[in-house]
């Protein structure tokens, strides 16, 4: 980046000027040493905040489609209501400030992205080249080839950043912040079965990374190889040969699955264009690449990787609970943020302990950025999010221009990504300015839209839109009345654990383990039910006014009786765990009965032997039986009752779903009434 120097007539300098692309490279450029001060996480909306300065005098044009994306902006403000709403299979617990700092995070990185679309769009390709953008997002690429080596070199590497030691101590032990301002270059993760180190520098996340090393690699074959400087063109090659090392290292299917198909891409652009040469100059590369791959260590690693396939089933089970929340909880609007799961897919008492990080199951609304948007701000805001982009991508792909295509490239790579990768941040940001980029370089893009337009049709249209969403708004706090809200009584059991004492040898013959998972079961259970209902109608209507579930990695079971009235519900729910533990002590009974069963015979078969009473193997099964014979059989005990609650109206979730169906009714009906003459915004229904 260098100053431009203004001069008079005479010749002599009247003041120097930076350029115009100064934020993108005050962003990128020095990336490594914001990632060191702990800043990195929030400088994509300092950037942002120049951009708008620079834009102050300028008659912002946005491209078409953009309603649907600023429909989306509106649906992300509008979810800051539901922050304290229950999402169903979440923990249920009140809205904390930390939720609500995860949200103004994450409006703050819409708006910077939206930001840096709308920079990009307004400045004539004289004042900011698509040359000039290729080489400075170049240098992310090159970054995070640096700090993926030293991620593979050194993946224990953590540092104290600037802002993480003058933040207070309430904001350094929130998981959230120190993700964020924790300089650490890698993730040590068990993926192969063993702990291997994800590449993350310089940013928050393994996922983070993958997702920025490919978004920047087009820019930096582009912008370097063919319109970089001598240095910057010799040094493509060797950057991108590094990088293969923690590509591969980084276990990171996703970021693979978008180099494959932009190798993909690039041929049937080159076959698109006639251009031969190329494409056989492309097909060879790729060719002698893949080869050169495979016989090295790398490719035995890549095979390792899909071999091992275990995440993704935890990935669908999140990603279909996701789905199924957003959409029985709160389709419209969504959460507003993140919810901690029940339990874990294997235990209703699962989650992360020291020793056993990867046993939680990550938050609803993560490991992809479509889950987070159906999530936070429901099916409708995930719907204009989709569309937006889905129309930004057509349009990018039909000009042969190398920007429009580059930016295409960067659509297609955000597509794959968005199933797999949150990307929140500066990823979104490159690909919100490859949106701008295909729009501005497209000659057959139009006038766009007129930003002053936009607000005129707003102000001209207020008492409209202030009346359906007043109406909207009215409706949804009315419709808050009709969900029955039952009634709710909770018991808390202590189970008392119950080892069975067995020498090693005889393991395989005892009884099944009893797990938390197995008490649920128990609880609903024949058993235990038919000893306060005989017929199995009754039976089945308790059993569905009964929930199980347990305080995560505990032996806690928590036993909850909903009904319409609170008459009687108490003592209905102290009959329900009184016969359960009694039932649970006749099961404990009968499986000591077992194990001691297990531990006479083998008695027998050493006593058959002529094993002595001082021999070791005697001495072993006299003291498991006398264990177990001191093994307690107390079933458990009730160590905290809720009192009987009712489930809250949630005036929030349905008055802000409300407001929000009003105001895309006027959307709707503006849309219709214009038909196809010419409007101040594009139609989003």
């Amino acid at each position: 980046m260098t100053l431009t120097a203004t001069r008079r007539p005479d010749g002599r300098s009247m003041h120097r000027r930076w350029p115009w692309h100064w934020p993108l490279a005050a962003l990128i450029i020095p990336y490594p040493l914001w990632w060191l001060l702990g800043i990195a996480s929030f400088m994509p909306a300092v950037a942002a905040l120049v951009m708008v300065w620079q834009l102050r005098h300028a008659d912002i044009r946005l491209p078409r489609g953009s309603a649907w994306w600023l429909a989306y902006l509106v649906w992300v403000g509008l979810s800051l209501v539901t922050l304290s709403s229950d999402a169903p299979g979440a923990v249920p617990d009140e809205a904390s400030g930390g939720r609500l700092m995860v949200w103004v995070y994450g409006l703050t990185m819409y708006a910077a992205c939206t930001v840096a679309m709308v920079w990009v769009t307004n400045s004539s390709a004289e004042r900011l080249p698509f040359a000039t953008i290729a080489r400075t997002v170049g240098y992310l690429y090159l970054w995070s080839t640096l700090g993926g080596i030293l991620g593979v070199l050194a993946p224990h590497l953590e540092l104290r950043s600037l802002l993480e030691s003058v933040l207070p101590g309430g904001l350094r032990s929130n998981s959230f912040v120190r993700s964020l301002v924790h300089p650490a270059v890698a993730d040590i993760q068990s993926i192969l079965g063993r702990a291997e180190a994800r590449p993350k520098a310089p940013f928050p996340y393994a996922n983070t990374w993958g997702s920025a090393m490919a978004l920047s690699l087009p820019f930096l074959l582009i912008g370097w190889g063919r319109h970089g400087r001598r240095w910057q063109r010799l040094a493509v090659i060797p950057i991108v040969a590094l990088s293969a090392i923690p590509i591969v290292y980084s276990l990171n299917r996703g970021l693979w699955a978008c180099l494959a198909v932009g190798a993909l891409f690039v041929v049937v652009a080159l076959a698109r264009r006639g251009n031969l040469t190329g494409l056989v100059v492309t097909i060879v590369v790729v060719a002698v690449a893949a080869v050169a791959f495979v016989a090295s260590p790398l490719g035995d690693l890549v095979g390792q990787r899909f071999e091992n396939q275990h995440s993704n089933d935890r990935r669908e089970q999140l990603m279909v609970q996701t789905v199924e929340a957003a959409a029985v909880g709160s389709p419209v609007i969504g959460f507003g943020g993140t919810r901690d799961v029940q339990g874990s897919f294997a235990s209703i008492a699962g989650g992360s302990t020291p020793e056993c990080p990867a046993c939680g199951v990550p938050p609803l609304g993560t490991q992809g950025h479509l889950w987070m948007v159906i999530f936070t701000q429901g099916l409708v805001g995930a719907f204009f999010f989709v569309v937006f982009l889905a129309m930004a991508l057509w349009r990018a792909l039909r000009p042969t221009l190398v920007s429009v295509q580059t930016s295409a490239v960067i659509l297609i790579f955000f597509f794959i990504q968005m199933f797999v990768y949150d990307t929140l941040g500066l990823p979104l940001m490159i690909v919100m300015a490859a949106v701008g980029i295909a729009w501005r370089d497209d000659p057959s893009s139009g006038q766009g839209v007129s930003l002053r337009g936009l607000l005129r049709t707003g102000t001209s249209a207020r008492r409209q839109i202030a009346l359906l969403a007043v109406g909207g708004l009215i409706a949804g706090v009315a419709w808050s009345f009709v969900p029955r809200r039952d009634f709710v009584a909770t018991n808390q059991v202590l189970l008392i654990d119950t080892p069975s004492y067995l020498p090693v040898e005889l393991e395989a013959r005892a009884p099944r383990r009893i797990t938390i998972d197995t008490e649920a079961a128990l609880v609903v259970s024949q058993q235990t039910l038919g000893t306060l209902t005989r017929t199995g109608g009754e039976q089945a209507a308790l059993r569905e006014r009964l929930s199980v579930s347990a305080v995560p990695t505990t032996q806690v079971l928590v036993i909850s009786l909903s009904g319409e009235t609170s008459l009687g519900l108490d003592a209905t729910l102290d009959e329900v765990t009184a016969a359960y533990l009694q039932t649970r002590r006749a099961y404990l009974l009968n499986r000591r009965d077992q194990v001691l069963a297990v531990l006479y015979e083998r008695m027998a078969e050493l006593t058959s032997l002529g094993r002595s009473s001082d021999s070791p193997e005697v001495k072993e099964v006299l003291t498991a039986i006398d264990n177990n014979l001191r093994t307690p059989t107390t079933a458990g005990e009730v160590i905290r009752r809720a009192p009987i609650g009712q489930a809250p109206q949630d005036f929030a979730k349905y008055g802000g779903s409300g407001l929000a169906l009003g105001l895309l009714a006027w959307a709707c009906a503006h849309g219709v009434s214009r038909g196809r003459s010419r409007l101040p915004i594009a139609r989003p229904c």
